[in-house]
């Protein structure tokens, strides 16, 4: 029967030293990345409206934000036709990367009827959305 010096003789203390780190790190990351989606959850955390630009008679754009987390903010580009909404995008940056001057966005209605925005943040890749023309949009 294994007693607990026989227990502790299988492995030295310093390994037990490093195994520790080595399991608790994954756990620790995957738990952050849990309560940090978790924020997120729109019952939890809802957008609020930004901005609604009008592309037409029929058609807008409306601009959601929503800061669920510390110095994160979340925006959502929703395309409104009627009663319908289609949402197109987000963009997901610090609080100070959609500060004027360094955030804007364009939308534009093509003579196809499609939906198209872009959106720039100051030291990030510019994001275009498109809806799809009518075509892509019935399948």
């Amino acid at each position: 029967m294994a007693t607990s010096e026989d227990a502790a003789r299988f492995l030295p203390r310093w390994a037990v030293y490093a195994l520790v780190p080595g399991l608790l790190g994954p756990v620790l990351i995957l738990g952050f990345i849990f309560v940090s989606q978790l924020a997120y959850d729109e019952a939890r955390c809802p957008y609020a409206r930004a901005e609604l630009r009008s592309l037409s008679d029929a058609v807008a754009v409306r601009e959601d934000r929503r800061n669920c987390l510390w110095n994160s903010e979340e925006r959502r580009f929703t395309v409104v036709r009627g009663s319908e909404e289609r949402t197109l995008g987000r963009r997901r940056f610090r609080v100070h990367d959609f500060e004027p001057g360094s955030y804007r966005w364009q939308a534009e209605l093509s003579k196809q009827g499609e939906v198209r925005v872009d959106v720039h943040n100051a030291g990030h890749a510019d994001a275009s959305f498109r809806e799809g023309t009518e075509a892509e949009r019935a399948h």
